[in-house]
């Protein structure tokens, strides 16, 4: 039983109010943390559904689209009337009628003005988080690492949408910060895990690099950005040690007693799925998803642990598999 505090409430205008624009698998875990310190957390969610549930967990829910401009029409719907921090986690998947250039950027100007309606005693700091995606391929380099000063260049619309929110942000006199997370991964979320358990041909290269990140430690990275000094205001975010394929999935399918991970080309992919059906190659290379292992840089994480005092709790991918093994045996 957790003692009562004998000391008396705080109230809302005392205690850090943050908010979180996408409040999911990552935003969840943001939350949690800033409840655990006794902050005020409020959620935007278009659903109605998951603003319940968030009620539940003590999170504020209020219910809007960011792409919806009409919303901010109604004079009740402004924003809080102190603010500390704000997150954007939001989805960098396409939207319906949304060109991926202007998705995020509509909704950040939407953002803007929905909490410009109320007056905020506080620095607001924005937190947002982008993509190691935006980074442009370094084709040939024996060594392709990539860091804040890399050239950019995405090609897939999540990508796009995730860069042009962060040129958005840059041009604003908005106080801000943005993250650039590699590979999540988690409880309920581990890279190619259904087909490594049932022994199917992944169509990646098994030599190329993925990078990543224990959902856990981005949340504990975002938590110590959004409040304190900030020298910089663009972080990679990754554990810092970049993972061949062909290790990563070995190591899962050993631990797990699994069949041995099976590759297959993209292209030997195409061919035979191509055979049973009745598609023409260009209609079938669209309907296969573009797969990150299309590239290969492995992903610097030099400048956020130098200038933050952040301890990774899973500091490379074995640390981060072996506590999730359990969950995966079933």
């Amino acid at each position: 039983m957790i003692p009562k505090s004998t000391n008396p409430p705080v109230s809302d205008s005392d205690r850090p109010t943050r908010l979180i624009v996408g409040c999911g698998y990552v935003g969840l875990r943001v939350a949690s943390l800033w409840l655990a310190a006794g902050d005020r957390v409020l959620a935007v969610t278009r659903s109605s559904q998951k603003a319940a549930e968030l009620a539940k967990l003590g999170i504020e829910p209020i219910v809007w689209d960011w792409l919806d401009e009409s919303w901010l029409s109604q004079p009740e719907n402004s924003g809080p009337s102190q603010l500390d921090s704000v997150l954007v986690a939001v989805s960098h998947a396409p939207m319906p009628g949304t060109p991926p250039a202007q998705s995020h950027r509509l909704g950040l100007t939407h953002l803007e003005r929905f909490l410009s309606k109320s007056q905020t005693a506080r620095a607001t700091r924005w937190v947002y988080l982008s993509t190691t995606g935006v980074f442009a391929d370094p084709q040939g380099s024996p060594e392709p690492w990539v860091d804040e000063s890399s050239p950019v260049g995405p090609s897939r619309p999540g990508s796009i949408a995730a860069l042009e929110a962060e040129r958005w942000l840059e041009s604003s006199a908005i106080e801000h910060v943005i993250l650039r997370p590699a590979g999540i991964y988690g409880p309920k979320r581990i890279p190619n895990v259904q087909p490594l358990r049932e022994g199917q041909a992944m169509a990646v290269d098994p030599d190329s690099y993925l990078n990543l990140i224990h959902v856990d430690d981005l949340a504990t990275v975002i938590a110590v950005v959004s409040q304190g000094s900030l020298s910089g205001r663009l972080y990679c975010v990754s554990d810092g040690h970049s993972v061949q394929r062909r290790d990563y999935y070995a190591f899962i399918s050993q631990s797990m007693g699994w069949p041995p991970p099976n590759y297959v080309p993209c292209e030997g992919l195409l061919s035979t799925q191509l055979e049973s059906s009745q598609l023409q190659p260009s209609q079938l290379q669209s309907s296969v998803p573009r797969r990150r292992s299309q590239g290969n840089k492995r992903v610097s994480n030099r400048r956020l642990v130098e200038e933050h005092s952040i301890r990774f709790a899973f500091p490379d991918y074995r640390s981060g598999l072996s506590s999730l093994f359990a969950e995966m045996a079933h």
